[in-house]
């Protein structure tokens, strides 16, 4: 497996498809592995490149706290193993968050921003969710009951109403086990100090805000702030689906994806 380096910080990552240079950015307490369903989709029409963030799956597993600004150095890093000079972006989540001070820190390497369930700062909705898991995380010893709980507040109604909570979780452990407690809050304390809004209406590039219509950790309402922030931005919902709309419909996920980037090229051409 490749690996890039940041400073001290080793991150597996891989290339899958031809075409356009694409970054896929996980989130937390999840590994390129998040990618695995929509993936195929994707790399029909890009060279999709995808990683494993620091202190999740194969990269490093660090020791002191760190910023989305130091994911989004991660994120370079990768960038330049890779032999990629300039790619469009898609961040999930915490990735989203990274994407976007990707973007603000190196537009010139970044042709497109897909910003997935994400959000730009941080409200008392959003803070109660990330201290809760926190909590969660501290206090429960069993993985396996750990993630059901994560994946709990992460599904929408549609999917708990079609799926069993523990075959879910049983499918998402047999792609690779948690990262530590520690890695962990170290993700959720990051989430907790997310500010990107007063710098995000200087972007002038492409942006494409997906989100799922039943995110219960990360409601739509973060979204609609961020295609209001940011210059000529656009959205696209996904019915039914919560906080991991590529995973619950991947295929539309990724064809709403591709459509963007495709127009985007288009426009740069």
């Amino acid at each position: 497996m490749p690996t890039a380096q940041n400073g001290s910080v080793v991150l597996s990552y891989d290339v899958v498809g031809d075409g356009a240079d694409l970054l896929l950015i996980s989130g937390s307490a999840s590994t390129r592995a998040v990618w695995a369903l929509a993936r195929p989709h994707l790399a029909q029409r890009f060279r999709t490149i995808a990683f494993d963030n620091r202190d999740s799956g194969e990269s490093t597993i660090v020791s002191e706290p760190y910023s989305a600004s130091d994911l989004a150095g991660d994120a370079i890093a990768v960038l330049d193993a890779a032999g990629s000079e300039h790619a469009h972006v898609l961040g999930h989540s915490m990735g989203g968050v990274a994407a976007q001070e990707l973007a603000l820190a190196q537009a010139r390497r970044v042709s497109s921003l897909t910003l997935v369930s994400s959000w730009a700062r941080g409200d008392l909705y959003a803070n109660n969710v990330m201290q809760f898991l926190a909590s969660l995380t501290k206090s429960i010893d069993d993985d396996r009951i750990l993630l059901a709980a994560i994946l709990f507040v992460g599904a929408g109604a549609t999917t708990l109403r079609s799926n069993a909570l523990f075959d879910m979780v049983d499918a998402a452990m047999a792609l690779g086990p948690l990262a530590p407690r520690p890695a962990l809050l170290r993700q959720w304390n990051l989430d907790l100090g997310v500010d990107t809004l007063p710098l995000l209406a200087g972007l002038s590039l492409p942006v494409h805000v997906i989100w799922g219509d039943e995110d219960r950790l990360l409601p739509p309402w973060h979204s609609q702030q961020l295609l209001e922030t940011i210059p000529h931005a656009k959205g696209t919902a996904i019915a039914g689906s919560g906080h991991l709309p590529m995973v619950v419909a991947p295929d539309i996920f990724a064809k709403s994806a591709t459509a963007f980037i495709m127009r985007s090229l288009k426009l740069s051409d």
